[in-house]
């Protein structure tokens, strides 16, 4: 009788532990969004998000969000699964907004009593979110802590965060929840433009890719992409200059094609003339152009095709990034990717940022923003600078030029994709790729700093070279060499001259330079790439400076030793011919042309030789 019991007690006991547990696994609620310092004057459209990631619902009833100086509580309320609660400062300013971003979105809650409609949570005390810093401390009915989020010179003792807090927040800016991850740290964490979706990190499988470079043949590949399409084509560029590039782009719609167009809506020194001009006769034509008004620069360069295949450069649809003339232009990279998961990918990123867009161009440049060169309508330093270059060549470094004798090369089969976005997953990413070199690493960059200006710390991407150069690995870095990326204190030779003091201090196989644009025959490198291993390629929009974390990039992490191998003979092309001054360049077949003037002399005098034995043969025989 009395193990009977026991056994009951015990029953009664497992059942217990198991709906308890059951309720915690099963009903998880945690804060998603937090909108601090907000684009209102006076701040009324400060916002939060709840978001239940479990399988049952969630009564609120009871629960409060608290400041540290006060608290709302949420009345009678049931959550579904996976539904989102908005909680508004002021309903009506939140959801004007809102519509001025193309989104329509309804306030769960405010807790600023403003708005018949909408629900006006119990207040204690006085909450608002400081712009500085502050916590955001979500609690349960029974006042224990259920998920918290600090941020800025906020504090905060506690198991639902630890470690550093989030950044300061940038004005315009929502911190966003990476999905349903929650590790409580500032990992979980990221910072968008308001009412943008997060695109998490994905791979793809691509049938075909085609690698190219500018000056050389970007231009080509370009247009016979452009010439495939059918029913499509959505742009995304900083800056779109190039004539010829409308004209494919105004074909395409003559044929059928539907194209919409998004640019930068305040690009440094205004837009230019000849844009002016594109945008008119494209809209003329037919297209829709829309220009985006985010806090940042949207500073991306992708074009999706027909929901097949997607475009990816480094460059600027413009006379020096795309040039009609091949041997004129900056060094960038470009690829196509064929794959439809790829392209809807892309595609999803463009109609999220297309739908903010305006349908008028911002006059004016943006205050207390970076895009790199551009320093002034028509000036100097240009995203695109207008005009053939003036190069000082001696004759004996002609001949090693070879702009605009590199062709784009074609490759199937085995190759894996990975997008990368700033701000989503850019910086895990990169970061990423570059701590699983084992073998060698080169980069090629535009623009460059040494120090994180908004982190007040160490460029952790050039941190992540010197650490693999002291695990083993060959590291070469090759940074432009335009005046504007080299007279600040904080820009490509303090890059240089750290990495290669790290070098010389601990004998690391590593070395830095700056571009020799004489010998290359280039105007720039606006080049943003990276080799691994000669196995992965990063191709993007995204300068290793701090603020482009921030800015609209795009790229792609191509994994492919056939597209890595092409990509790496034009790196070296580019090394060699700053290092050896044009007397080591890279032949096309791989081989530097000392190697293959080489194997040419060697033949040659084999051939004399075997003449004169012939000869002398001859001769002793009559």
């Amino acid at each position: 009788m009395k193990a009977r019991c026991e056994a009951r007690l015990m029953a009664l006991i497992l059942l217990f532990f198991c709906f308890y547990g059951f309720e915690i696994s099963d009903a998880k609620v945690l804060i998603t969004e937090v909108y601090a310092d907000t684009l209102m004057k006076g701040e009324p459209d400060e916002f939060m998000v709840l978001e239940n990631f479990g399988d049952s619902a969630v009564n609120l009833e009871g629960w409060s969000i608290s400041d540290g100086e006060g608290e709302i509580i949420f009345p009678d309320f049931v959550v579904q699964p996976h539904q989102k609660v908005y909680i508004v400062r002021e309903a009506e300013a939140f959801e004007r907004q809102a519509l001025d971003f193309g989104v329509a979105v309804r306030a769960d809650f405010e807790y600023e009593d403003t708005s018949e409609e909408v629900p006006n949570l119990q207040k204690r005390g006085v909450f608002a979110l400081r712009n500085k810093g502050d916590e955001v401390i979500l609690r349960d009915k029974g006042g224990e802590v259920v998920d918290a989020v600090i941020y800025g010179d906020a504090e905060f003792n506690g198991d639902a965060w630890r470690g550093a807090p989030l950044q300061r927040p940038v004005e315009g800016m929502v911190f966003k929840r990476k999905g349903g991850k929650d590790t409580n740290t500032r990992r979980d964490w990221v910072l968008l433009w308001l009412h943008t979706p997060y695109f998490d990190a994905k791979r793809f499988n691509c049938e075909e890719a085609v690698a190219f470079v500018s000056p050389d043949c970007s231009f080509e590949a370009i247009c016979d992409e452009l010439a495939r399409a059918s029913s499509f084509i959505c742009l995304n560029v900083y800056e779109f200059e190039s004539f010829a590039l409308k004209d494919a782009l105004r074909n395409a719609i003559l044929r059928g094609v539907k194209v919409k167009i998004l640019l930068e809506g305040s690009p440094v020194g205004g837009m230019s003339d000849e844009e002016e001009e594109i945008v008119e006769e494209l809209r003329e034509a037919g297209a829709e152009v829309r220009f985006s008004a985010e806090p940042f620069v949207n500073h991306a360069k992708y074009a999706v095709i027909d929901g097949e295949s997607v475009i990816i450069m480094t460059e600027n649809w413009g006379n020096s990034g795309v040039p009609h003339e091949k041997t004129f232009g900056n060094r960038g990279w470009g690829i196509i990717l064929r794959s439809k998961e790829l392209a809807e990918y892309f595609k999803n990123v463009f109609d999220a940022d297309f739908r903010r867009g305006k349908t008028e161009f911002n006059e004016g440049a943006k205050e207390n923003q970076e895009v790199y060169g551009k320093v002034g309508k028509g000036g100097g330093g240009g995203e695109e600078e207008k005009g053939m270059p003036k190069l000082h060549l001696a004759s004996s470094d002609a001949e090693y030029l070879l702009v605009g004798d590199i062709e784009a090369f074609y490759a199937c089969g085995n190759i894996t994709v990975e997008p990368i976005l700033a701000p989503d997953n850019a910086y895990e990413e990169i970061l990423s790729m570059l701590e699983g070199a084992r073998e060698r690493i080169y980069v090629e960059m535009f623009s460059a700093e040494k120090i994180f200006n908004n982190e007040c710390m160490m460029n952790p991407f050039f941190d992540a070279l010197i650490s693999a150069a002291r695990r083993g690995c060959e590291v070469k870095v090759l940074l432009d060499a335009k005046k504007y990326n080299l007279d600040g204190n904080n820009d490509n030779d303090e890059v240089v001259a750290w990495l290669n003091g790290a070098a010389h201090a601990e004998n690391l196989n590593l070395r830095a330079e700056i571009a020799d644009l004489d010998a290359l025959g280039l105007l720039k490198i606006h080049n943003k790439g990276a080799i691994i291993d000669g196995q992965k390629v990063l191709i993007s929009s995204l300068n290793w400076k701090s603020c482009s974390l921030h800015n609209r990039e795009a790229g792609v992490i191509v994994e492919s030793e056939p597209v890595a191998r092409y990509y790496e003979q034009v790196f070296m092309h580019d090394w060699n011919l700053t290092v050896k001054g044009g007397g080591e360049i890279l032949h096309p077949s791989g081989k530097t042309m000392s190697e293959e003037w080489g194997k040419i002399f060697y033949v040659a005098l084999t051939f004399v030789i075997i003449v004169v034995i012939f000869l002398l043969i001859k001769r002793y025989r009559e």
